[in-house]
């Protein structure tokens, strides 16, 4: 293996790390697992965004090379376009919550056989959408910097598999990093929780404000 093989290999690894964090994904990851509860889960929840992400780049990228396929500008712009979209109504979900901290919840009566009645407040239960995080990395990998990172050095490497060979490492290193950064934003998350919840409910909120102005900016630069 020489040194142009090798050297493109690591800046496949080391552009897809720091490609995991542009400021659209990490603002995307970070609103949408504010409802997890513990670093696993987060961090699970990154994962599978890193894995939308990198399943996308890697399709593009065996067409583009095997057919010699080209990605459009249109249809670019249009997913530049739903990201901003989606960090405006996540963003402006949060800060919803944050106004109304009851929405969602429910008041619950039931009697024992002694008849005493007991009151609970609980929280309305939703399907699970384990294909979020997915959905969101698949359009971000066609928008943004992934296309132009990824898909590119390996239209001009020596061979198709090494150009192959640079996506993966590409995926691989989006994954190692948004792994990690769900598992420190989950202990971050835990740790303000834990010292206080009133102050946790405000973080949340500033969030929403922040990922709903990068949203706006974000949709605005599109037009």
């Amino acid at each position: 293996m020489d040194i142009s093989t090798l050297t493109l290999m690591f800046t496949g690894l080391s552009l897809g790390m720091l490609h995991a964090f542009d400021a659209d994904h990490i603002m995307a990851v970070t609103s949408l697992s504010a409802k997890r509860s513990s670093p696993r889960q987060i961090a699970f929840f990154c994962g599978r965004w890193a894995l939308g992400h990198g399943a996308t780049v890697m399709i593009l990228a065996i067409l583009f090379i095997a057919f010699d396929w080209h990605l459009s500008e249109q249809a670019s712009l249009w997913a530049e376009r739903f990201i901003g979209v989606l960090l405006l109504s996540v963003g402006l979900f949060l800060a919803y919550r944050f106004i109304h901290p009851n929405a969602g919840l429910k008041i619950t009566t039931h009697q024992h056989a002694d008849g005493t009645k007991h009151t609970h407040i609980v929280e309305v239960s939703k399907p699970h959408r384990s294909h979020l995080p997915v959905s969101v990395g698949i359009v971000h990998g066609v928008a943004g910097s992934g296309p132009l990172l990824a898909i590119l050095p390996a239209l001009i490497a020596k061979s198709s598999s090494l150009g192959i060979l640079y996506v993966v490492l590409f995926s691989i290193g989006v994954l190692l990093s948004m792994l990690c950064f769900g598992l420190l934003l989950g202990f971050a998350q835990s740790l303000l929780y834990d010292r206080s919840e009133t102050l946790f409910r405000y973080a949340k909120g500033i969030l929403g404000l922040a990922t709903a102005l990068l949203g706006f900016v974000w949709l605005k630069g599109t037009f």
